[in-house]
C-alpha cells in the first residue's frame, strides 16, 4: 500500500534542502574569514548569508564564528564542526559524480590536487589535453602542498592527488609515476655552471634561493645537506617555483630543484649532485575505497599517456 506523503515529509525535505545549503554558506565563510567575501562568491547578499549562518549556529546550539575587525574567524566549535561539513558535501559530490556515470557521455567534476613543484612542468600539457578530449568536464586543478594533497584526498575534497610518496599507506591507494632527481641549478655566469657534477659537501661556501620550509623539496634538501654534511646557507626564500627560476635566471643565487623542472629553463645550467644524491617519488593518491568514476580514471589515463611521450 503507498502511503499518501504527509505535511511532516515536506517539512523534513525541506529542512534537508536548507541544511544542505547551510553547509556551503559555512564552509564559504569559513574559507574567506569574511562575510561579504564569501557572499560575492556565493552571488547571495551579505544579509542572506548572515541570517543563514545564524540559522545553521541556532540549528546547532553552538557559535561558529566570532568577530575579529572586520572580519571573521572560527570558534573552536566551528573548527570541530567544518570538516564533518567538507565530509558531508564530499560524498554528496562523489555521489553526484556516480551518477553521471550512468549518462554516456562523460561529464560532471573533477578536482586534482597537484604539489607545486611539479604542477608547472608536468600537468600544463596534460590538462590541455584532458580538457580537448572531454569538455563536458568541469576540471579544477590546485597547487598545493604534499600535505595538503594528502588531506585533500583523505577528507574527498579532491578526487585524485599528484604528489609523492606518503609516509604511510594504510589510508591511500598509491600508484608510483617515476622517481626524479634534485639538481643544482644555476645562471651561466656562475663558477659552477660548467660542472656536470659536484658532491653536496663542496657546497657549504653557497648561498641558495629556496622554496620555504613548508615545501617538502625544501625539508628534503635540509636532510641532503645534513647526510652531505655540509651547511645550507640560504639567501632568498620563495614560496614559487616559477618565482625562483625566474630569480636564478636573472642572475640570482642558485637553487636547487626538480630535474625537469631545470631543463624547461633555456637559460639554467643543471649540475648532479652527488654524495647524496637527492630524489623523491611522484605518486598518484587515492583514498582507499573510492568510487570508480569515468573522469578520474580518464585523467589519471592521460597523465600516464604523457609521462610515456614525454
Amino acid at each position: 500500500m503507498i502511503r499518501p506523503i504527509q505535511t511532516s515529509d515536506r517539512i523534513d525535505r525541506q529542512e534537508l534542502s536548507m541544511e544542505l545549503r547551510h553547509l556551503r554558506y559555512f564552509l564559504a565563510v569559513a574559507a574567506h574569514c569574511h562575510f561579504r567575501n564569501a557572499a560575492d562568491e556565493l552571488l547571495v547578499s551579505q544579509p542572506t548569508l548572515s541570517q543563514q549562518i545564524k540559522d545553521l549556529e541556532r540549528e546547532l546550539g553552538a557559535a561558529l564564528f566570532e568577530r575579529v575587525g572586520r572580519g571573521v574567524r572560527l570558534t573552536q566549535a566551528g573548527e570541530a564542526f567544518r570538516d564533518y561539513a567538507r565530509r558531508a558535501l564530499a560524498v554528496l559530490e562523489e555521489g553526484q559524480a556516480v551518477l553521471n556515470e550512468f549518462d554516456d557521455l562523460l561529464r560532471g567534476c573533477l578536482t586534482v590536487g597537484v604539489v607545486q613543484t611539479v604542477s608547472t612542468y608536468l600537468i600544463p600539457k596534460v590538462v590541455a589535453r584532458f580538457a580537448s578530449a572531454h569538455p563536458q568536464i568541469n576540471l579544477k586543478v590546485e597547487e598545493l602542498s604534499a600535505t595538503e594533497v594528502e588531506n585533500g584526498v583523505l577528507t574527498g575534497s579532491l578526487d585524485v592527488g599528484i604528489s609523492f610518496a606518503p609516509t604511510t599507506h594504510r589510508e591511500f591507494d598509491v600508484e608510483k609515476l617515476f622517481e626524479e632527481q634534485l639538481v643544482l641549478a644555476l645562471h651561466p655566469d656562475h663558477p659552477l655552471s660548467s660542472r656536470k657534477r659536484i658532491r653536496v659537501s663542496n657546497l657549504s661556501t653557497e648561498s641558495f634561493c629556496l622554496l620555504d620550509r613548508s615545501f617538502c623539496t625544501r625539508r628534503l634538501i635540509e636532510e641532503c645537506f645534513r647526510d652531505g654534511q655540509a651547511r645550507l646557507s640560504i639567501a632568498v626564500e620563495m614560496n614559487s617555483v616559477a618565482g625562483i627560476k625566474a630569480t636564478v635566471e636573472a642572475g640570482g643565487p642558485p637553487t636547487i630543484l626538480p630535474h625537469l623542472g631545470v631543463v624547461s629553463s633555456p637559460i639554467l645550467k643543471c649540475v648532479e649532485l652527488q654524495k647524496p644524491t637527492p630524489s623523491r617519488t611522484l605518486c598518484i593518491l587515492q583514498c582507499k575505497g573510492h568510487a570508480q568514476i569515468r573522469a578520474r580514471d580518464m585523467f589519471v589515463s592521460e597523465l600516464k599517456e604523457h609521462l610515456v611521450d614525454r
